[in-house]
C-alpha cells in the first residue's frame, strides 16, 4: 500500500499551481493549430462530391449526409447551388426540403431554399452556409 504524503514531503502551493499552468499552456498550444469543423460536417479539406448537378432539377432541393458531410443543397440557377448546415438554429433539429422551403420537423421553422434565411419561426435565425460549388458538372461541397 502506497504511503500518504507527510506535509514535508507534499508539494508546495507554488508547485501545484505551477505545473498546473504548464500544462494549460501545453493544452492551449496544441489545441491552436486545429481548424474547426465545418458546419454540418467534419472539416476535411477535400470537397465532397454531391453528384452531377443536372440530377438536382432548379428550383429544388435535397439533403445530403455522406463522408462525414451533412447539408441541405438547393439549385436556384442552372449554373448555381448553394448549401447550409441542416440543423435548424432554434433547437438542433435537422431541417428537410418541403416543396420550395426548407421545414423544420420539430416546430415548423421554415427557410428559404436560396438564402437559408428564416422565413417563419419559432427561429430568429437562418441557417448556417455551407461552402458549394459546380465543377466539372458535378456539385462539390467543402
Amino acid at each position: 500500500m502506497p504511503e500518504l504524503p507527510t506535509p514535508s514531503s507534499a508539494p508546495s502551493r507554488r508547485t501545484v499551481l505551477g505545473l498546473t499552468a504548464v500544462g494549460s499552456t501545453a493544452v492551449l498550444t496544441a489545441c491552436a493549430g486545429e481548424e474547426p469543423p465545418a458546419p454540418g460536417g467534419t472539416g476535411s479539406a477535400a470537397p465532397v462530391d454531391a453528384g452531377p448537378v443536372e440530377d438536382l432539377p432548379v428550383g429544388t432541393a435535397v439533403k445530403f449526409d455522406r463522408d462525414g458531410v451533412q447539408a441541405v443543397v438547393s439549385r436556384p440557377g442552372p449554373d448555381t447551388v448553394v448549401a447550409f448546415s441542416p440543423v435548424c438554429p432554434h433547437q438542433g433539429c435537422m431541417v428537410a426540403p418541403r416543396e420550395e422551403l426548407y421545414v423544420c420537423p420539430c416546430h415548423s421553422s421554415q427557410f428559404d431554399l436560396s438564402t437559408g434565411e428564416v422565413l417563419a419561426g419559432p427561429a430568429e435565425t437562418g441557417l448556417e452556409p455551407y461552402p458549394a460549388s459546380v465543377e466539372g458538372g458535378r456539385i462539390l461541397l467543402g
